[in-house]
């Protein structure tokens, strides 16, 4: 078990992906690079427009036209995934790589019933019968939380609440026991007491079945409850990786510390107002010189605008794509040696 958990079940290397629209070259997702252990959870966190979902499709392979990957490698499980065959993937797909998808109510079909819905992907792969293929779906469902199990099978969608339609999402992704979960904001649109039951269904999943997952979401307190680590994308890069305590805690590129204001906090004073991120996310047709960030960033200098930052290393496992901690040790240099002389 050791062994195994040393070797990496994903990694990500400079994957790019764009869409090409009539108006330009959409660069969506611009040379991210990532790693996940089995049994590890993996937190996306980003506003809308970030890239957080188009990586989790190419994953997938399910980027949608005129969407492509042009660049990068996907290793999943020791295996190249990046440029598969569609038929490859089918059997990859749900078997190896499950999807929990933001929308249940557009992600399940209208006109089957559940139960027939997950039906579908165990008869694909695998060799259970009849028999085992329902009693396996009841076995799901009472994985997940739903009641009355073996009547829910034979009910359509729209007799499910939000939040049970979410459960049959998840019962789908886990079918057929997959080695990854993708988790595409599980949460959103449910209430605080749903939410917090899903988080801790999935929690209590990865450690049963020492399954990766990685959990995509714009909410840092879903974010803090359930990831190992975190990777914070802003214009189609992720420009800070760390552990949750790193990130929370100390975080050192300028867009964290501005989504970490833009927080409500439960020990926030009476009239303490959140401080939101001033300006507009970046045009990925024609993104910035420099840094994406720039724009918008208090701390913004002129090499920002005209040079990418490289990958500055904060400490093992915590990474930021920014000049500001390269200017801090470059004047830590000069002072060292002025005070030498």
């Amino acid at each position: 078990m050791a062994e195994n958990n040393n070797k990496n079940l994903l990694e990500v290397k400079d994957l790019e992906v764009s869409f090409f629209t009539y108006a330009g070259e959409v660069k969506a997702v611009r040379g991210i690079s990532y790693e996940l252990k089995p049994g590890e959870v993996m937190g996306i966190v980003g506003e809308s427009g970030s890239g957080k979902s188009v990586s989790s499709y190419a994953l997938m392979g399910i980027i949608p036209e005129p969407g492509k990957v042009i660049g990068g490698n996907i290793i999943f499980d020791g295996k190249d995934i990046t440029n598969l065959k569609e038929k490859e993937r089918l059997k990859m797909r749900g078997k190896d790589i499950g999807m929990i998808f933001q929308d249940p109510m557009t992600s399940l079909n209208p006109v089957f019933t559940v139960g027939n819905q997950i039906n579908e992907s165990l008869k694909k792969h695998t060799d259970l019968n009849k028999e085992q293929r329902k009693a396996r779906i009841i076995e799901l469902f009472r994985l997940v939380g739903i009641n009355q199990p073996e009547k829910r099978i034979n009910q359509y969608p729209h007799e499910f609440s939000g939040g049970m339609r979410q459960r049959v999402m998840i019962a789908m992704a886990l079918a057929c026991n997959p080695k990854l979960l993708i988790a595409d904001e599980p949460t959103t649109a449910l209430d605080v007491t749903i939410q917090s039951q899903i988080i801790e269904l999935l929690k209590d999943l990865k450690s049963k079945i020492n399954m990766g997952i990685i959990f995509i979401t714009h909410d840092l307190g879903v974010i803090a409850d359930i990831c190992d680590k975190v990777a914070v994308m802003y214009a189609g890069n992720i420009i800070e990786t760390g552990s949750i305590d790193e990130i929370f805690y100390e975080p050192k590129h300028p867009y964290t510390w501005g989504l970490l204001k833009s927080m409500p906090k439960l020990n926030a004073e009476e009239h303490e107002r959140l401080i939101p991120i001033e300006g507009n996310p970046v045009d990925l047709i024609n993104p910035p010189k420099g840094c994406a960030f720039a724009p918008r960033c208090k701390h913004c200098m002129k090499i920002c605008l005209e040079k990418k930052p490289p990958a500055y290393n904060i400490s093992e496992g915590h990474d930021i794509l920014c000049w500001l901690p390269i200017k801090d040790e470059y004047e830590r240099e000069v002072k060292n040696n002025g005070k030498s002389e």
